[in-house]
């Protein structure tokens, strides 16, 4: 049975992955905005980018602010620095544009992070946070950016 739940979740994710393509920046930004298991199934996509392509500044981006707002403590800056070392290779018109100067805000974003540890029972409350819907994705601007640039297709 356990198998059985497995294989259909995996194929509804995979049929899932295949409809971000078509509008991708919609359908993560819903998802973001919903919240809750929903801010998984962005997780899910960035990972499935990212086992396609390890340079997928899409997958990256959300991969990365995913880790943030669930406070992968661990993970945060090892991803954030990938993001700005894709970002700064792409030139597509409206990726570069919205790319200016936001590998130096990333960088003050990750030292702010450093010189104020959480306590575990913050990081826990603010996890939860992450949990509630409504919020905005965001980088969504550097997404809608590369579905501009026709990146998804």
């Amino acid at each position: 049975m356990k198998t059985l739940l497995t294989g259909l979740m995996l194929t509804a994710i995979s049929g899932s992955v295949a409809f971000a393509q078509t509008n991708f920046y919609a359908n993560v930004t819903n998802l973001w905005y919903k919240g809750g298991e929903f801010k998984t199934n962005i997780l899910t996509f960035a990972n499935a980018r990212l086992a396609t392509n390890t340079n997928d500044i899409a997958g990256l981006i959300l991969k990365a602010e995913y880790n943030l707002e669930f406070l992968e403590v661990g993970v945060i800056s090892n991803s954030y620095l990938r993001v700005i070392q894709v970002g700064n290779t792409i030139t597509t018109t409206n990726f570069a544009k919205c790319w200016q100067g936001r590998s130096e805000m990333i960088l003050w974003l990750l030292d702010i992070i450093a010189e104020n540890p959480m306590t575990p029972q913050q990081v826990q409350t603010e996890r939860h946070k992450a949990m509630l819907p409504r919020k905005q994705l965001p980088n969504a601007d550097l997404i809608e950016a590369l579905q501009k640039d026709g990146y998804f297709q």
